[in-house]
């Protein structure tokens, strides 16, 4: 609104009416109106300032210290007896602080009340008898505003911060019972159903963004079709829809019309709407939710601060979580190398011993063969404590498996997919599966595995087994979940992550989708073993 659409009305005449609205707005004599010009053009006096309550808020009066109104706008002569009633009585109780406070001018107060499902606020004003020797207050000058929506979404705010603290209400005993990925799915169950009840959208989703890459990875989502195999979202202001363009301003979107925006990616077959707003995680943008509609304008600003607002709520949510994850992953390395440090030297004392023995001549057969065992125990001991030290990096119990060298009937001839970035991982997976009879592929990289995949389907042939790390630089390992099933609905996929929680959501989103497990880093080669027979036996 300009500068000329703000209008004064100087209240004046000799009406008793005018007389104690002017006593009533102050001894300044005129009141502000934000109302065009043509809402009062041809008035003056008293007919001007009449038609000036009229464009007041829902109603305008005077009422006096019995609460009888003694008069009214037409807008407060429409409302219902009962919000009437509670109008006055409003100003009955202002009043009586005003004659208590014994003191003019005194502040103009504010009441808010609730009549026939509706808030309304009551702004009022004192109305004082001057004479020479006292002031007294006689009544009240009100002014009705329906506060209905401001009060709605008072009423929101106060539910989305509800609904947050339950979300960050983690109980220390469930969450140490559960492993990373089901710690997310747990998290998941909250956001999603919290999002439907408190936010009311229906089609979302949450990604996070990957500081090594900058790209958006997916974590939550509801309604929406995924990006297709190989598509990608990155945290940039050019070609990454309006996710990346959020994400790298930091500047939440309403988009009314999808369609007279170039920068949308379709999520929402049929979308015609859309909101898009920054995660925080207290200053820094950490990735970006997103809301599509099939309706055009579904979004308003009520919604883009209630999102913003519940949206920070989730992102600490996954903070606490990957904290928990990091500190597991720090105190399981520590104790590791701790109980190496402490170990190794009595550790090489008795391999040092025992290998003196070993080297003694004339022992008894029996004895030497015991020695034997014992200095392969220690060995093997030692080769384990430093597995575990290392990490996610190794596979737990290879020695032993290795050394049995045994093949197995259900592993013979069948073709197995070993895909992950990680050398050693990958070369010790194919080793034993190839021990145990299997045809392994290894692949280093998400998208040459699922060139692999489509290449085998297209001569009519599948997988008997897929095994894929799940975060990769490339192709995370929902992707390749998603071409081996793409391929072949029958065909068995392990997943096998490190400690930290499943950036991609693959995890999550595969288990939904048919996933046969998830192995977390470092694992027993034993479990490899279980997992894959159990697999390859329920595909035949």
């Amino acid at each position: 609104m300009s500068s000329e659409d703000l209008i004064f009305f100087e209240l004046h005449g000799s009406a008793p009416i005018t007389d104690g609205l002017r006593a009533a707005i102050g001894d300044a004599g005129f009141m502000l109106v934000q109302r065009t010009r043509r809402d009062v053009a041809g008035a003056s006096g008293d007919e001007a300032a009449g038609r000036v309550l009229d464009l007041l808020g829902r109603g305008a009066g005077i009422v006096e210290s019995s609460g009888e109104i003694v008069w009214m706008n037409h807008g407060l002569a429409t409302q219902a007896p009962e919000t009437m009633r509670r109008f006055a009585d409003a100003c009955v109780e202002a009043i009586g602080v005003w004659r208590r406070a014994k003191q003019l001018p005194v502040a103009s107060m504010r009441s808010t009340f609730r009549s026939l499902g509706c808030w309304f606020d009551v702004v009022m004003t004192p109305l004082a008898r001057h004479d020479q020797e006292e002031q007294e207050v006689e009544g009240a000058v009100a002014l009705l505003v329906d506060a209905t929506a401001t009060h709605q979404v008072h009423e929101r705010l106060d539910s989305i911060d509800a609904a947050g603290t339950d979300l960050l209400s983690f109980d220390a005993e469930q969450l140490r019972a559960l492993n990373s990925a089901e710690r997310l799915r747990l998290l998941e169950e909250r956001v999603v159903a919290q999002t439907r009840a408190i936010l009311g959208f229906d089609h979302f989703e949450y990604r996070l963004t990957d500081r090594r890459s900058n790209q958006l990875e997916l974590v939550f989502c509801s309604g929406l079709v995924p990006l297709g195999i190989g598509e990608r979202l990155f945290a940039k202001s050019e070609g990454n829809g309006i996710s990346g363009w959020v994400a790298s301003t930091g500047e939440g979107v309403i988009c009314a019309d999808v369609s007279q925006d170039a920068r949308y990616v379709g999520g929402l077959p049929g979308a015609r709407s859309a909101l898009t707003i920054p995660l925080r995680l207290h200053d820094r943008v950490v990735g970006v939710f997103n809301a599509e509609s099939s309706e055009l304008g579904a979004f308003d600003d009520g919604d883009r601060v209630a999102a913003e607002l519940y949206g920070r709520y989730v992102a600490l949510g996954l903070n606490i979580l990957d904290m928990l994850v990091s500190e597991r992953v720090a105190t399981n390395r520590d104790v590791a190398a701790t109980i190496q440090k402490e170990a190794a030297g009595p550790l090489e004392a008795a391999l040092r011993e025992a290998r003196l023995l070993t080297a003694s001549t004339g022992l008894d057969p029996t004895l030497r063969t015991s020695i034997e065992r014992i200095l392969e125990n220690l060995e093997c001991t030692e080769e384990r404590m430093r597995n575990a030290a290392t990490g996610p990096k190794t596979v737990l119990g290879i020695e032993q498996l290795l050394r049995e060298g045994c093949v197995d009937a259900a592993f013979v001839g069948k073709s197995v997919l070993v895909v992950d970035d990680e050398e050693t991982i990958r070369k010790t997976v194919e080793l034993v599966l190839a021990q145990h009879g299997c045809d392994v592929f290894p692949c280093t990289t998400g998208v040459s595995a699922i060139a692999a995949i489509r290449d085998r389907a297209r001569g009519g042939q599948r997988f008997d087994l897929v095994i894929s790390d799940v975060r990769m630089p490339d192709a995370n390992g929902y992707e390749v979940f998603r071409a081996a099933k793409d391929a072949s609905k029958d065909t068995p996929v392990i997943l096998m992550t490190g400690f930290g929680y499943d950036p991609h959501h693959s995890i999550v989103r595969s288990s939904q989708e048919g996933l046969h497990c998830f192995l977390f880093k470092p694992f027993q080669v034993s479990q490899l073993i279980d997992e894959a027979r159990k697999a390859m036996q329920q595909r035949v």
